[in-house]
């Protein structure tokens, strides 16, 4: 907080947004297997979960090289 809050904070935040937001559009996601997602929670400050998500990710080809033909334009 104040003058000690550091510096990078803002673009790191700018960053994850678009990080995230670039996952979700250029990747197909689906899960490994088809069971429920369990969504118990484990021990821990943050709540994990007591048994992790696994997901496969496919690209989408047409709009990976639309997105990155776009970011390397600015």
């Amino acid at each position: 907080m104040g003058r000690r809050a550091c510096p990078g904070e803002g673009l790191a935040r700018r960053t994850l947004n678009l990080t995230l937001g670039s996952l979700i559009q250029c990747f197909e996601w689906k899960r490994v297997d088809e069971a429920e997602a369990d969504m118990t929670e484990g021990n821990g400050i943050i709540m994990p979960k007591a048994v992790p998500l696994e997901a496969m990710c496919r690209a989408r080809p047409i709009i990976m090289n639309k997105v990155l033909s776009e970011s390397m334009d600015v």
